[in-house]
This record gives C-alpha cells, structure tokens and sequence, in this order.
C-alpha cells in the first residue's frame, strides 16, 4: 500500500469512528430522553391515580356518615371502576423503558388490586356480606405493597441506583 492509500485508509477510519462516536452519543441522550420522558408520564400517571382514589375515598367517607346509601354508593361505585379500568388498561398500552420494567408492573398490579378491591366492597355494599368487605381490605392492602414496591422502584431508577 503507497503512501497516498495509507492516508486515504486512515482518513476513512477516522471518519467512521467519528461517525460512531456521534451514533452512539445520539442514541445515548436517546435513551436518556426516553427514560426522562418515562419518568414524567410515570409521576403524571401516578398523580392521576392519587386523584381518582381520593375523590372516591372521598365518596366513602360521605358514605361512612351516613349521607349515601348502600345503593347510591354502589352506582358510584360502578363510575369509579370504569374510570379505574380506563387508568389501568391506558397505563398497560404504553411502553416503558427496560429500567422502568419493575416499577410498571408494580403500578400495574396496584392499579388491578385497587379495582378488585372496589368490586368486593360494591358486591358488600350490593348483598351486606360482610366477608366481601374483608376480601375488598385484603385487595386494597395487596394495592398499597405494590404501590409502594412502585415508589420504591421508580426511586431507584430516578436516583441512578437501578440501570
């Protein structure tokens, strides 16, 4: 190889690693994006959920004192679930960064448990079985672990101790 080829040759490698240390550093703040991006769909989702638990435990409380009936309850019972299913079935159509795995399913799984949990309760506000209120505690616990496994999680990705 001349000394014209040789130079032509390392000029050639020296653009390719240029064009690869700008591929990666794209697809790097890529991923950043995403799982930035992730992270605020996450913390807006969640402030939704809060939201709709608590205008529904709002609901309860009314309930509790006496100002709704079992009947009434279990008709904004049926509301809350609908809108509860919505939240859970949007949450599950998107997709997350692998970081975010642990932390989605957990939201998922609190989000499925805190349905069943109303359905129990609205079957107890409907029949005055009593062992369906206990199962609808049993569910509303299960929700609060996941939500809290949820929490736990998506600090350790937004802290930098998950990767």
């Amino acid at each position: 190889m001349n000394k014209a080829e040789k130079k032509k040759t390392a000029f050639l490698i020296g653009i390719s690693i240029v064009a690869i240390a700008l591929l990666l550093l794209v697809n790097v703040r890529s991923v950043q994006t995403s799982e930035n991006q992730y992270a605020n769909y996450f913390a807006s989702v969640t402030q939704s959920s809060v939201n709709l638990t608590r205008d529904y435990q709002d609901k309860i409380g009314l309930w509790e004192l006496g100002q709704i009936s079992n009947s009434s309850m279990a008709l904004i019972t049926d509301d809350y679930l609908r809108n509860f299913t919505t939240q859970l079935d949007r949450f599950n159509q998107t997709e997350s960064p692998d970081v975010f795995k642990d932390a989605k399913n957990s939201l998922a799984n609190s989000f499925a448990n805190e349905i069943k949990s109303y359905e129990y309760f609205k079957d107890f506000l409907v029949t005055g079985n009593e062992t369906m209120n206990q199962i609808s505690t049993v569910y509303l616990s299960k929700s609060l672990e996941d939500e809290a496994n949820a929490f736990k999680y998506y600090k350790d990705v937004i802290n930098g101790t998950k990767s």
